[in-house]
């Protein structure tokens, strides 16, 4: 790897391995790491980038999560021969225009915003100091007078955006964080099936142990630093995921 692919860091982010982990996670999507190849080392990234060791060792521990990357002890870290187990980068203004399509056809009812502590999860996606406060927003989405999903958004105190009842009703966070100054660079989101527990069951009006699909989404803003955590609960029967998928012809 040339080291003329590095590019120094903005010293004022309070989050900088999420700029090691997505610089170098776009260069192993563009096939500058290719599969199976070695990784710049600890040290190597902490030169290059400016940064700290712990910065470092975060950064790749991130690209480890996504399965992008594995680690052999005192051999170093190395791109997954098979990156089909890895995330798949989609168009995040397609997934604006998709969430903004789903709230003007469909209604929110019982909202409830609140500041709390953040739990260890939210702190952790978020990037936040343990039990830092965030705002918690709760609501159900229905279509057709029927409840089809559950959602629960934290939003970090110290962006200094706040949000009214009436806001988070009406608009999807998502899109009332751009409406209100903050520039979204790209989400982080899986998609999964679970079944649903006494409360979500409740909620949406079904069985207790009925499949639902559990969404989790992290949105980041222009600074690579995470800005939403988002939990949501659908029905199984009342969701669908429709993708076209194109290739490049060479």
């Amino acid at each position: 790897m040339n080291e003329n692919h590095f590019q120094p860091l903005d010293a004022i982010s309070a989050h900088r391995y999420y700029q090691v982990y997505s610089l170098v996670r776009e260069w192993i999507y563009e096939g500058l790491y290719a599969p199976g190849a070695k990784l710049p080392s600890e040290a190597e990234l902490c030169r290059s980038f400016g940064v700290s060791r712990i910065t470092a060792r975060k950064a790749v521990e991130l690209l480890v999560r996504e399965n992008l990357v594995v680690s052999l002890q005192g051999k170093g870290t190395f791109v997954v021969e098979d990156l089909a187990d890895a995330h798949t980068l989609g168009d995040m203004d397609q997934l604006i225009r998709k969430v903004e399509r789903l709230g003007r056809q469909s209604e929110i009812r019982d909202a409830t915003i609140e500041e709390m502590p953040g739990s260890d999860a939210t702190c952790r996606d978020l990037a936040l100091k343990r039990g830092a406060p965030v705002y918690r927003a709760s609501r159900v989405r229905h279509f057709d007078g029927e409840p089809i999903g559950a959602i629960v958004t934290f939003v970090p105190v110290d962006l200094g955006i706040t949000f009214s009842l009436d806001e988070i009703s009406s608009d999807p966070i998502l899109t009332l964080l751009e409406a209100k100054g903050l520039k979204i660079s790209g989400a982080d989101q899986l998609v999964g099936a679970t079944l649903a527990d006494t409360r979500i069951a409740s909620v949406l009006k079904i069985n207790i142990g009925a499949p639902i699909v559990r969404i989790r989404m992290v949105v980041f803003d222009v600074a690579n630093r995470p800005v939403e955590r988002m939990i949501s609960y659908y029905r199984a029967d009342r969701y669908h995921h429709h993708t076209v998928l194109g290739r490049k012809i060479r």
